[in-house]
């Protein structure tokens, strides 16, 4: 771990001398006032700024989640406390976001300056990230013994940064010391290994799949709905003439199945290995039948006299013209039971259809937003344009914003006083000034205007930006050829941008970073 050192993240003074030449007037010296107490984070357009990307987490599970870049993070169990040090349970909102460019950083208001030793220095990233955490709409805290796990993807692999956390309530930043630099796979690799695939924790996912089971439910109701079909009616058997029957009056209301028919008769089964023809002879004191073995097939008929019991398995048949009429009866039945199974079947078929064709709508939208999903993924990870892909690996004490970061002096080659106008040539009121050299992933901070002892790289590809009541003025690396070394003041023409951007990315397209 490296010596902790401090970062200022305003300019109270010019950079470079205590000389400034400002208009004295209580009016710009009030507005120079209220820029200087503005939050260490301050957007500098309204309405222009890098998103979070929000994700659930049970506080008593923890859990790792994945952002569009690759970048990883791994919350453990009970991570999370309120406001007085107390453990909190439940569902936690961690809101996350990275900056990978100046414009990132730029619209989302971060300060790139540091202090050491009594001497400026800006930022190089290779990668700054923010997260913080809330319950209920209140922001929480890390509990002391726990930590949250970072790999967070970059395009620098150089180990010279060092890490760093914002204190934005001193407004400095510290140094935490080192991250640890981890080769990343390739997109390619990324997407076609055996890799668990992180789409299915996406809401788009977990809402479609909900979809699904609301459907599979929904049909499940609907066929338990429908008319219940009766039982199959078994065909009436004609009576054997070499086997034995017994003529029994059987009560409606216990045996429906039977009731419908006239002259059934019981037949003994073959089964029956105590029967005899001497139970005929037998005058008995009770005869009582129930369902038998198999339901509407064969029936037990209990034969009493006396302490003598007899259980024979019976099955119902017909003998002549009962045997016509029953099997008249029975058609009946049969031709009611298939209309009514056809049509059963039928409603069946049919509510199945509808819910195999919201699967299918479903699983089709669902297949069409993972494309889209790893497009972007692809997309994004792509963009870090260095051949090797690289994760820095750190783990955290607290929420906020983490920068791996190289300190640079002030760039060198051209120094002078640099007056800054609108295209009016009028001068501007504004107090950040913002140079930042493509190709160079930093910016550097000038203050107040003129700008005294303004420096730049002449042979860099550079641009200027800066910030008047809301709206954006720049220069293009072109116009630097106008700056005169070391003679006086020179009077700079700034552009106006005229578009509003909607985002980030079209801000980068615009100034093609």
């Amino acid at each position: 771990m490296l010596p902790q050192q401090f970062c200022s993240t305003k300019n109270d003074v010019n950079p470079t001398t205590s000389n400034t030449t400002v208009n004295d007037s209580i009016a710009l010296e009030n507005f120079y006032k209220t820029e200087e107490a503005k939050p260490c984070i301050a957007p500098p357009i309204e309405g222009l700024d890098v998103p979070y990307t929000t994700y659930m987490v049970m506080a008593e599970n923890g859990g790792t989640f994945e952002f569009k870049t690759g970048s990883t993070f791994t919350v453990p169990k009970n991570a999370f406390v309120d406001q007085n040090g107390i453990v909190i349970k439940g569902e936690v909102e961690i809101r996350y976001r990275e900056f990978h460019d100046m414009v990132d950083v730029f619209v989302a208001g971060i300060p790139m300056t540091y202090d050491s030793a009594g001497t400026r220095y800006h930022f190089e990233s290779a990668g700054m990230l923010e997260i913080i955490a809330y319950q209920n709409g209140k922001e929480v805290g890390m509990a002391k013994d726990k930590s949250i796990n970072i790999e967070m993807a970059s395009n620098d692999p150089n180990p010279k940064h060092n890490l760093y956390l914002l204190d934005t309530v001193q407004n400095n930043w510290a140094c935490l010391g080192k991250d640890r630099i981890v080769k990343q796979a390739t997109s390619t690799e990324n997407f076609n290994n055996d890799v668990p695939v992180k789409f299915n924790e996406t809401p788009e996912y977990k809402s479609i799949e909900t979809k699904k089971e609301d459907a599979k439910i929904v049909k499940e109701e609907k066929i338990a709905a429908l008319p219940k079909v009766p039982s199959e009616p078994k065909k009436p058997a004609k009576v054997n003439a070499s086997k034995f029957t017994f003529n029994i009056d059987v009560n409606p209301k216990e045996f429906p199945e039977l009731a419908v028919y006239k002259g059934v008769l019981f037949e003994v089964g073959d089964e029956n290995k105590s029967f005899t023809t001497n139970m005929y002879d037998i005058t008995w004191d009770a005869a009582t039948i129930k369902s038998g073995t198999k339901k509407d097939v064969n029936y037990l008929l209990t034969l009493q006299k006396g302490s003598k019991k007899y259980d024979l398995v019976v099955y119902p048949v017909f003998e002549g013209k009962n045997h016509e009429t029953a099997m008249k009866t029975f058609q009946e039945k049969f031709d009611k039971y298939e209309t009514i199974l056809e049509k059963r079947q039928a409603e069946e078929k049919k509510i199945e259809a509808e819910y195999l064709a919201k699967v299918a709508a479903y699983q089709k939208d669902l297949e069409e937003k993972e494309r889209k999903w790893r497009a972007a993924q692809d997309e994004a990870f792509k963009s870090m344009d260095t051949e090797q892909k690289v994760k820095r690996v750190f783990a955290i004490n607290n929420f906020g914003v983490y920068n791996c970061d190289n300190p640079h002096a002030y760039p060198t080659g051209v120094v002078c006083t640099a007056k800054l106008n609108n295209d009016a040539e009028k001068k501007l009121e504004i107090y950040d000034v913002f140079l930042v050299e493509k190709g160079l992933n930093a910016m550097f901070t000038y203050s107040r205007n003129p700008v005294v002892k303004f420096s730049f790289d002449p042979k860099a590809k550079n641009i200027l930006w800066t910030v008047e009541q809301g709206k954006l003025y720049y220069l293009k690396p072109e116009d630097f050829n106008n700056f005169k070394n070391g003679v006086g003041t020179t009077d700079i023409k700034m552009h106006a941008v005229q578009q509003k951007f909607a985002n980030a990315d079209e801000m980068k397209a615009f100034f093609e970073i």
